[in-house]
This record gives structure tokens, sequence and C-alpha cells, in this order.
């Protein structure tokens, strides 16, 4: 549904308020979304909630979540990594 349009042309200063609150809302995002890593971050370190439920909790996919854990320098659960390497070689055809 698109909104009815204006009966008068927008002013420049609307324009100007506008573009002032696009700009603060993207630096509020910005850093919401840094806080948020910071958090689920800190929860993989910590490894007191399943990586699933973090993920889902966050609102990020877990794929998302997986290459900014791996980017941060946190290995997956050794309980995962024989499953990962499984998934792997069967996506490439690798029968080893």
């Amino acid at each position: 549904m698109n909104p009815t349009p204006p009966t008068e042309s927008p002013s420049l200063e609307d324009i100007t308020a506008a573009g002032a609150r696009r700009l603060r809302d993207a630096d509020r995002l910005k850093k919401s979304s840094a806080d948020l890593k910071e958090l689920v971050l800190a929860s993989l370190r910590a490894g007191t909630h399943k990586p699933t439920e973090v993920a889902k909790r966050s609102g990020w996919t877990g794929a998302h979540v997986r290459k900014m854990a791996r980017e941060a320098g946190i290995e997956p659960d050794d309980r995962y990594k024989e499953r990962a390497d499984r998934l792997r070689k069967a996506q490439t055809g690798d029968p080893s």
C-alpha cells in the first residue's frame, strides 16, 4: 500500500530534517548492532547457552552468528566439529 502523496511540495527544511533523522537512525542501528554482537560473542565464549538459541534470540541467522564467531576466533565446540566435517564432505562429494 502506497502512502497518499502530500498535497503540497515538501520544503527544503522538511527534506533536511528527514535526512538528519535518517543519519541519526543509521548511527543508532550501527551502535545497537555492535552492542548485540558483543553480547552474542560473549555468550558464545562463555558457553552458557546453546549457539542455536543465541542465534535465534539475536535475530540473526545461524550462518551470520557462526561467521562472526569464526572471525572473532571462536571455534566450534568439539561436539560439532565431527558433524561439520561430515556435512562438508557430503557437500563436496568427498568419499573419505
